[in-house]
């Protein structure tokens, strides 16, 4: 029980420090020597966890996509393609609006991490262009990004969740779809729908399925590599800034794309958020969260919800949740219902998750207060959950 105590007041102090306007990265760091310290680690441990967690290829892997990322956002930005979106957009959808959600939907089709920081940078021009404000630009971009994560095949969490309980990758996909269309509905009604715009223009169908191709090729071709051929996405992400790159070299500031994607205050978020995880494994702390639970004698139901839940919070990461509690629950996943709301659940602790890269890095780019995004995010994602489970409970 002290073990859950510890994790607790580290993960509070995490969002302690988020809630007083400390640097995000910063707060994620000091409650990752606070988890260490309550866990016994002395500074020998801390520094070489430090060390570890910054150099492992897993780490370094992250980094590189990152950059790749943020260096393809650079190229899009001095080339004009993001320019060509937002007509591209204006061309394709009835009104402006609609374009906020499907371009992050877009990247969401690619299972990578930090994915919303490819589409802030596409539908900024947009939404500034309707005067959305900082926290409302995060919560479109972050929520239509992980519309796909219940049902979309390509996503490790579902591939992972089919190898564990011995059902296949499709029956699961099919069976959780609707919640995905459930998400967007939400998501329609609480972020798109309130938003005023002018009046809606008939755009060339044709003409805006041109630019979009034209300026979105790099998306795509990461799609192709990473997705259709199978390569590590860290391939797919350089070799998509490549070809963005090498068409316009001449034309393109060299240095700019070097002083974007090598921001310090990203760079020390990732490490950040990667210590935090370093820490978790060292000292096992997740680990024991499920074996304090089920220890607890609490009901089973409570148990299904509860572990994947605070699982998913403590990690940001879905098949982290996935991973560590179903094959502890696997004695009660008698059902596809219970595997259902078991993933439901784990979901919704990672939607919410203070170290969920996509949020973070959301909410640094737009420079929202992240305090009042996940007030604006509570009743649509309470509705997700209670709606979602409503489905299970009456159709699976």
């Amino acid at each position: 029980m002290i073990e859950l105590i510890y994790l607790l007041l580290s993960f509070g102090v995490v969002i302690g420090f988020i809630r007083l306007k400390i640097n995000i990265g910063l707060s994620i760091f000091l409650g990752s020597l606070l988890l260490g310290v309550l866990f016994g680690l002395n500074l020998g441990n801390l520094l070489d966890a430090l060390y570890t967690s910054s150099t492992e290829w897993t780490s370094l892997r992250l980094i590189l996509i990152i950059i790749s990322i943020m260096a393809l956002t650079s190229v899009f930005s001095q080339i004009g393609y993001l320019k060509m979106m937002e007509k591209a957009a204006k061309s394709l959808f009835p009104s402006e609006k609609y374009s906020l959600a499907a371009l992050p939907a877009l990247i969401g089709l690619m299972p990578m991490p930090a994915g919303a920081l490819v589409s802030a940078p596409m539908i900024e021009t947009v939404a500034n262009k309707l005067n959305l404000p900082p926290k409302k630009k995060t919560l479109v971009n972050y929520w239509f990004r992980h519309v796909w994560e219940h049902s979309w095949p390509m996503y490790q969490a579902i591939i992972i969740t089919s190898a564990i309980l011995g059902i296949t990758v499709r029956e699961f996909s099919v069976k959780m779809f609707p919640l995905t269309m459930i998400m967007i509905l939400i998501g329609y009604l609480f972020f798109l729908n309130p938003i005023k715009v002018e009046k809606d223009e008939k755009g060339n169908k044709k003409e805006g399925l041109r630019l979009f191709l034209k300026s979105t090729y790099p998306i795509l071709v990461i799609i192709i590599v990473s997705i259709v051929l199978g390569y590590d996405i860290v391939y797919g992400a350089f070799i998509g800034f490549l070809s963005a790159l090498i068409p316009h070299f001449k034309q393109v500031n060299k240095k700019e794309i070097i002083r974007y994607a090598l921001q310090p205050k990203i760079l020390f978020l990732l490490i950040s958020v990667m210590y935090f995880k370093k820490i978790l494994e060292i000292t096992r702390a997740v680990e024991t969260l499920p074996k304090v639970i089920l220890e607890l004698n609490l009901p089973i139901i409570l148990v299904i919800l509860l572990t994947p839940f605070l699982v998913g919070l403590m990690t940001g990461i879905s098949f982290a949740y996935v991973g560590m509690t179903f094959p502890l629950l696997l004695p009660f996943l008698t059902g596809f219902d219970k595997i259902a709301i078991a993933y439901l659940s784990g979901y919704m602790g990672m939607l919410f998750s203070p170290v969920h890269l996509c949020l973070v890095f959301s909410s640094e780019y737009y420079q929202a207060e992240l305090g009042k995004v996940y007030r604006r995010m509570l009743i649509p994602g309470l509705l997700l959950f209670v709606t979602g489970i409503v489905y299970i409970y009456f159709f699976l």
